[in-house]
């Protein structure tokens, strides 16, 4: 975006031929990349404010936290460059470009690289479970090996959770068919004060006798709190960070419902569990997971059995496939599409062909988002009645879980993104080390650090002293040599 618009806004300044433009958009572009690593690494901090200020309970800092810094941060690191180059022109660019290092810009790269590493491992320390950790790996190693991309994944993960819940289903079905005990009838006071008799399951019985009809619930989320949540959650890429991503935007969107749904004295605590990494495509099929969200949240306020670990199990076992097909549709489809349209509209000398597909663009996903939000919230909230009086709403987190693990442990072999350049000789060889690593197993070094920082994680180190580690060794491991940034082939 930087080199598109930049390179553009330096054509016309300078009268050059359009075609120029391309040449001028090259410089710009590695400005762009620097841009984006500066905001998205400093971004990260703001994550670990708003962490503290949930401690705290102080939740009205969330929303000064998503917006205020990372507008001060974006404003600094891409207006004032936009400013300076509209001003000053080419000659102020150009000598800016020259002035960086390369060896600072590698080394700032290779931060990037490293830091998805930190949200990814907090992930998994909020989704792991050990009988379901190794799903993790085998996400992990299908993307190196067979270079399978997220969508491929999740399906192929959803397909083995399916068959893991069906098993578990069947098992439970089987148990339940042995000779029925003799039990006795109780007389229980339901959640609406009336009396009624029930019989009392034996024991290991996964029977619920408390789920509470959705209509019934003492406390409800109104068609005007939905639209509300759902008018919040456009912003949930204003503080986008390497560390969590669009975490704190959906804590900023959550914020709405969760004061409607839940006593003051809960609500920090319970805006706690949207504090992960997550990242989905955000405003047409994304919008989905945060309907079936709500509508879990809602049963949770209700006094129903649905746990953090329940929700974010089912949110992120469905960002990959969100983000799958969003992502395809919008990018890839609908955007070149309509772009190509107000182009040749641009082209012949019409104004209005930028105009029109912009209007035409928003419009439509944001009509779809709206209509994928609301969906999400109505099927997800007769799902999660349907599987709390069932009593298999474990099988179905399981299920989330497994699809939620190898999802995370694609984006650990794809967003961890460094390497190692050492090289060495012996004799008249040359001994490269990552391909010494890659013979052994693709993907090592990723796996290794991840791995490290989840164990760091998992001892309650705080996150804050892990971000400064991150610089420090990608920094210094940049300048001698040791980690090097993965080229993409």
């Amino acid at each position: 975006m930087v080199a598109g618009i930049y390179g553009t806004a330096l054509t016309i300044l300078s009268s050059a031929n359009p075609k120029l433009a391309v040449t001028f958009a090259i410089p710009f572009s590695l400005l762009g990349l620097l841009m984006v690593q500066i905001y998205q690494t400093i971004n990260s901090f703001w994550v670990h404010r708003a962490d503290k200020a949930l401690d705290e309970g102080k939740v009205r800092q969330i929303r000064f936290l998503n917006y205020v810094p990372s507008f001060i941060v974006a404003l600094v690191v891409y207006g004032i460059p936009a400013f300076c180059l509209v001003m000053f022109g080419k000659t102020w660019a150009t000598a800016m470009l020259d002035a960086i290092p390369k060896s600072l810009t590698t080394a700032l790269e290779v931060v990037g690289g490293l830091m998805p590493a930190l949200g990814i491992a907090m992930l998994l320390n909020y989704l792991g479970k050990k009988s379901l950790n190794a799903y993790f790996f085998i996400g992990f190693f299908l993307a190196v090996y067979l270079k399978l991309d997220i969508m491929a994944l999740a399906i192929f993960s959803a397909t083995i959770a399916f068959l893991v819940f069906i098993n578990q289903t069947s098992k439970t079905e089987n148990s339940n068919a042995a000779p029925k005990k003799k039990v006795r009838r109780l007389t229980l006071k339901n959640r609406t004060g009336e009396t009624e008799e029930v019989a009392a399951a034996p024991t290991g019985s996964s029977a619920t006798s408390d789920v509470v009809s959705a209509s019934n619930y003492k406390v409800q989320l109104s068609k005007s709190d939905l639209v509300k949540t759902w008018l919040w959650e456009q912003s949930d890429e204003a503080a986008y960070n390497y560390e969590r991503l669009q975490a704190l935007g959906l804590t900023n969107m959550m914020i709405y419902p969760i004061k409607k749904l839940y006593s003051e004295n809960r609500q920090a605590e319970e805006l706690k569990k949207y504090m992960v990494f997550f990242n989905t495509e955000p405003h047409m099929v994304g919008p989905i997971i945060h309907g079936v969200a709500l509508s879990m949240e809602e049963a949770r306020a209700n006094g129903q059995e649905v746990s953090a670990e329940d929700i974010n199990g089912v949110r992120t076992g469905l960002m990959g496939p969100a983000a799958g097909i969003g992502d395809t549709v919008q990018q890839g489809i609908l955007f070149p599409i309509l772009a190509s349209i107000g182009a040749t509209m641009a082209l012949e000398g019409n104004y209005l062909g930028p105009v029109l597909f912009t209007v035409l663009f928003e419009v439509i996903i944001y009509t779809i988002g709206y209509l994928m939000f609301m969906y999400g919230y109505k099927k997800g909230k007769e799902s999660v009645i349907t599987i709390l009086k069932n009593g298999v709403i474990n099988k179905v987190t399981n299920a989330f879980s497994i699809v939620g693990l190898m999802v995370v442990g694609t984006m650990a072999a794809t967003r961890v993104a460094v390497d190692t350049p050492l090289v060495w000789r012996v004799g008249k060889s040359t001994m490269k080390l990552q391909e010494i690593l890659n013979s052994l197993a693709p993907g090592l070094i990723p796996l290794a650090i991840t791995l490290l920082i989840w164990w760091l994680v998992a001892k309650k180190v705080n996150p804050t002293w892990i971000i400064l580690g991150i610089f420090v060794i990608g920094i210094l491991f940049s300048y001698l040599n040791i980690f090097g940034v993965v080229v993409a082939k």
